[in-house]
């Protein structure tokens, strides 16, 4: 058992990476089979988990350069810390 500092999500999106990297092989016990070919199926999804991530974040420090307001500098930080709150689940 490994010790997961930051979280589930992130151990999540780096096991799908690497289920979808590695070919099945032929000599796998048909258990592990199935839960890697499950995996891959996630990609798509946390691909666009990322894509929409990369979105907010880039769109609230655009705010943050860009505007002089209070209540919008409130709202850019708590979505930040939303979508950084998300990803160390």
């Amino acid at each position: 058992m490994r010790l997961n500092l930051f979280g589930h999500q992130l151990q999540f999106v780096q096991d799908v990476i690497k289920a979808k990297r590695q070919p099945l092989d032929a000599g796998l016990d048909p258990a592990e089979a199935q839960s890697r070919a499950q995996l891959a199926q996630e990609y798509s999804r946390i691909v666009m988990q990322i894509i929409t991530s990369i979105a907010i974040l880039g769109f609230c420090f655009w705010i943050l350069t860009h505007s002089s307001n209070d209540q919008t500098h409130k709202a850019a930080f708590g979505l930040i810390g939303t979508v950084v709150g998300y990803w160390l689940r």
